[in-house]
């Protein structure tokens, strides 16, 4: 977004003052008449639109109340045709609610006059706008009509979502704007979808992330100093987050239990909670192994390899055996194969790994032969043991992984990825009858094949090598 369109001060008609964020009013949580001012959030997504953008937050952050006031200016200070669509009538209504408060609450000398005006749309003659309002509780909903701005409220939530999308979308010029907003609702979808392409560079979309933390309010009281655990001393030192920020989340974690992740995320990933069952059973403790781990001599590393290039990553898992815990985990993609060999070395070297299982299937095995001269050529003493995966021998794999998260304690570093490959894993009965453990369709599992690689690797006695 340009400097002229970050505070509402737009070129505006002759015959009035341009409107600006400041001339509105809006209805607080007590809902008592207030002049909006952003908050943190607010204002930092009203300066960084892009034209094309995914809006994934807390709860109750404010971002619709933004995104609508954003329109409003826009539309009393220039030409538009702005369009709001939520996913259900009571949110609609709420939200046109609030754009006629913006309106009667104008200084009588600033406020604009209005043509039609009804529950679903109004118009304003002096700069010739409308403002639309929808609820997208059809495949049809949106088609049809041209906007220069579109508002997509909880469109996680929304049914037929792509549909209406599609249709909705092809409406929207190339330099209009389109901002999508939601709370996560499951691993599914297309709001899922398209978040999780933006986090790995696929999209087309902006995607902007607000976790709970960046609501002020969001906090408790406290009378005697809070004794912290692990997990939340990392948090705290990571987001410079207070003692009363750290008291409202373990009240709010207590009330919500699982359901915390998805109603106040804390990061992207998390935020989506598993559709179904999922086969391994996480806690926050499994991924509590040191974020900055050191090299400690006589320890004995092993690592998981992973091949993978252009819709697949290629991953390489590190785990201090003598520790059970992991210390390294390198995922990369588009890169040539020689680019993410060499990455492997590296990696290999700077933990001294004494033995490196890497899967055979698909391209594995043309790369394990060259990345076999490679180490050679190096001078790195790891031991290369190719894998080949079968139905057999991967269900043994993910099983002892399991065993090893559940029962035998091993910690992970708390990288957002491959905590939600591991959330998103499932196992699943195929018509045949029989058990198929995969990520759900569209989504990865490397991390988690390179893990069991590691801990395969890791298994105390001789290494077993499948196919090898």
């Amino acid at each position: 977004m340009t400097d002229q369109t970050q505070h509402a001060r737009l070129a505006a008609p002759d015959a009035f003052e341009p409107i600006q964020y400041a001339d509105l009013h809006i209805l607080d949580k007590e809902s008592r008449l207030q002049p909006l001012t952003f908050n943190r959030a607010q204002a930092r997504l009203i300066a960084a639109l892009t034209g094309r953008d995914l809006v994934l937050k807390a709860r109750q952050m404010g971002i619709s109340t933004a995104i609508q006031a954003w329109l409003f200016v826009n539309a009393m200070n220039q030409t538009a045709r702005a369009g709001t669509l939520a996913h259900d009538k009571e949110t609609t209504q709420k939200l046109r609610d609030m754009t006629q408060l913006f309106y009667d609450e104008l200084p009588d000398d600033r406020r604009p006059a209005r043509g039609a005006n009804s529950a679903t749309r109004s118009y304003f003659p002096d700069t010739h706008s409308w403002l639309f309002y929808g609820t997208a509780g059809n495949a049809r909903a949106g088609r049809g009509g041209t906007y220069s701005h579109v508002h997509g409220s909880e469109v996680a939530y929304w049914r037929n979502a792509e549909r209406i999308l599609a249709g909705l979308l092809q409406g929207v010029p190339v330099g209009g704007h389109i901002v999508l907003e939601s709370t996560a609702n499951g691993a599914q979808g297309w709001f899922y979808e398209q978040v999780m392409r933006a986090l790995e560079g696929k999209s087309i979309w902006a995607l902007h992330f607000f976790p709970w933390w960046w609501d002020d309010h969001y906090r408790l009281p406290v009378v005697e100093p809070l004794v912290m655990d692990d997990e939340e001393r990392r948090l705290a030192a990571a987001h410079k987050l207070d003692a009363g920020q750290i008291a409202w989340r373990r009240h709010k974690r207590l009330e919500l239990g699982p359901l915390f992740a998805q109603e106040y995320p804390e990061d992207a990933y998390s935020a989506f909670l598993s559709s179904g069952d999922g086969y391994f059973r996480l806690s926050e403790a499994t991924f509590s192994a040191n974020p900055a781990p050191l090299y400690l001599a006589g320890h004995r590393y092993v690592a998981g390899l992973d091949f993978g290039q252009t819709n697949d990553y290629t991953v390489c898992s590190v785990i201090d055996a003598t520790t059970r815990e992991q210390v390294a985990l390198l995922r990369i993609n588009r890169r040539s194969w020689a680019e993410m060999r060499r990455a492997v070395l590296d990696l290999c070297r700077a933990w001294g790994v004494h033995t490196l299982v890497a899967e055979t299937n698909a391209m594995g095995s043309t790369n394990i032969e060259s990345l076999i001269e490679e180490f050679d050529a190096a001078e790195c003493d790891t031991t290369i043991a190719p894998f080949t995966t079968s139905y057999a021998s991967k269900t043994t794999l993910i099983e002892s992984l399991r065993l090893a998260l559940e029962e035998t304690g091993l910690t992970l570093l708390p990288d957002p990825a491959q905590r939600h490959e591991l959330e998103i894993y499932t196992r699943s009965q195929t018509s045949s009858g029989g058990w198929q453990l995969s990520a759900p369709p569209g989504e990865h599992d490397d991390c988690v094949i390179a893990l069991a690689l590691a801990w395969h690797a890791a298994g105390a006695g001789p290494l077993v090598l499948f196919g090898g």
